[in-house]
C-alpha cells in the first residue's frame, strides 16, 4: 500500500512539474494482402515479413522517437474491383501515411488517384513500362522486369566474350508479361553488339506443354530463355527442355522463380538456370535483415524470397519515416511528408540493411533511379544457391 502511495505521489508531482513522458504518436502504414486469390499460398510469408519489420522497429527504433506505426493488412484478393471498394475506407478510417501494395491490381487501381489523395504507394513487385510515368506517387523497390533480366545478361554476356542470344516464352494474356519482352528488346535495340533477341514464343499462362515451342526456338540456338511470366511456363519449359535433351538456362524472376518451380519440378532438371531480382536472396550468407525477421516475426510466417521481398519493402517504408520525422517532428508526419521525404534522400545499403542497393527516387520514375542493380540465384547440383555475392549492374536503358 506504501509503495502504492508513493508512485501515486510521484506521478501527482511529475504532472505538476509537466515532465510526464509524452504519448508516442502513432500512424498506420495499410497494406495489401491477397489471401483468397492467386497469391494466397504465399500470403502468410509475405505479410509476415511486414509485421516482423513492424514488431522490430516499434520496439527499437520507433520507441525512442516518440512514434508507433500499426500495421492495417486488406485481403485485396488481387482483384482491381475489391481495391476501388475498399481503399475509400482506408482513407477515411485510418488516414495512412503510406500504402504497401502488393503488384498490378494495386497499381493500375491506385496510381491515378494516389496524387489527389496525398498518400504514397510503395510495392516489392518489380515494375513494368506501361506504369512508367513521371509525377507519380506509386513506386516500387524494384526497377523494371526488364532492368532486373538485362543485368544478368550483362554478367553472361560478359562472361560469354560474344553477344548473347536471347529466347523468350511469354504470354499475350498479360499486358505486363508482354511489356518484359519489349523491354528485353529494347536492350538488345540499344546494345546491338551485345544482345539480341532471336525468338519470342507466345504461349498460354499455363501451358499443357510447349515442346514444340521450345523445338522451333531451338534452331535459333539462343544462349538463354527468359520465362518472366508464369511458374507453370517455367516448369513447362524446362520439361520440353528435358524431352528434346537441350541444356540451354532458363531466367526468371522472383515471383516465378526457382524456389516456386520447385514446388512442381525436381530441381535438378533446372540445374544452371537462374532466377533474378533487384533485393538480395533469401539465402544470402550475412543478411541482417533475415536476423530481424526471425527474431521478431509473428508464429504462422516462414522466411523465404517472398518474405524476404515484403520485409525490404516494408523496411525501405520505415527508414521513409524516420527521414520524415527528422524533418517535420514525430507529430506531423503526413502523406505527403512521406512523399517529399522519398524523394529528398538517398537510402544506404546500410540503411536498408544489405536487403537492397543504395536507392535514391525522383518524380522522373516509379523505380529508382541512376545504377540499377540485381542479384540472382542459381540451380547447382540440385539446390538454390546466390550467384555471387555482389550486386549486379543493368545497363542504361531508356522508356520503351
Amino acid at each position: 500500500m506504501k509503495l502504492l502511495i508513493k508512485q501515486s505521489l510521484a506521478a501527482a508531482m511529475m504532472v505538476a512539474a509537466g515532465v510526464l513522458p509524452a504519448k508516442a504518436a502513432e500512424y498506420v502504414m495499410s497494406a495489401s494482402a491477397d489471401y483468397s486469390g492467386p497469391f494466397a499460398d504465399v500470403m502468410p510469408n509475405a505479410m509476415s515479413g511486414i509485421q516482423a519489420v513492424a514488431n522490430w522497429w516499434n520496439k527499437e527504433v520507433g520507441k525512442g522517437l516518440g512514434v508507433k506505426v500499426d500495421i492495417k493488412i486488406y485481403d485485396m484478393r488481387y482483384d482491381a474491383a475489391v481495391i476501388a471498394r475498399t481503399w475509400p475506407s482506408i482513407l477515411s478510417r485510418d488516414n495512412p501515411i503510406i500504402h504497401l501494395g502488393f503488384g498490378s491490381p494495386d497499381l493500375t487501381t491506385l496510381m491515378k488517384r494516389l496524387p489527389g489523395d496525398k498518400v504514397p504507394m510503395l510495392i516489392g513487385t518489380a515494375m513494368v513500362g506501361l506504369v512508367w510515368q513521371p509525377n507519380g506517387w506509386h513506386f516500387s523497390i524494384r526497377p523494371t522486369y526488364s532492368h532486373e533480366f538485362a543485368a544478368l545478361f550483362s554478367k553472361m554476356q560478359k562472361d560469354k566474350g560474344s553477344k548473347l542470344l536471347i529466347g523468350a516464352v511469354s504470354t499475350q494474356t498479360a499486358g505486363g508479361f508482354v511489356d518484359q519482352v519489349k523491354g528485353v528488346e529494347k536492350l538488345a535495340a540499344t546494345y546491338p553488339d551485345r544482345f539480341e533477341v532471336v525468338d519470342t514464343e507466345w504461349v498460354a499462362a499455363s501451358p499443357v506443354t510447349v515442346t514444340n515451342n521450345i523445338r522451333a526456338m531451338a534452331e535459333k540456338k539462343p544462349d538463354v530463355i527468359m520465362v518472366g511470366g508464369t511458374t507453370a511456363q517455367v516448369i513447362a519449359t524446362a520439361s520440353a527442355l528435358e524431352d528434346l535433351k537441350l541444356n540451354i538456362p532458363i531466367v526468371s524472376s522472383s515471383h516465378n522463380g526457382l524456389s516456386e518451380a520447385a514446388k512442381g519440378i525436381d530441381l535438378a532438371k533446372l540445374n544452371g538456370s537462374y532466377s533474378v531480382f533487384a533485393f538480395a536472396p533469401d539465402n544470402q550468407k550475412d543478411l541482417p535483415l533475415r536476423d530481424i525477421y526471425e527474431a521478431n516475426k509473428d508464429k504462422d510466417g516462414h522466411w523465404g524470397l517472398i518474405a524476404d521481398q515484403s520485409a525490404a519493402q516494408a523496411l525501405l517504408a520505415f527508414r521513409v519515416l524516420e527521414k520524415a520525422i527528422a524533418k517535420v517532428g514525430p507529430d506531423k508526419v503526413t502523406g505527403e511528408a512521406m512523399y517529399d521525404a522519398l524523394l529528398a534522400n538517398t537510402y544506404t545499403e546500410k540503411d536498408l540493411l544489405g536487403a537492397l542497393p543504395t536507392l535514391k527516387y525522383d518524380d522522373t520514375a516509379p523505380f529508382p533511379i541512376g545504377d540499377i542493380k540485381a542479384k540472382a540465384q542459381i540451380v547447382k547440383d540440385g539446390k538454390i544457391v546466390p550467384l555471387g555475392d555482389t550486386w549486379m549492374n543493368a545497363p542504361a536503358l531508356e522508356k520503351w
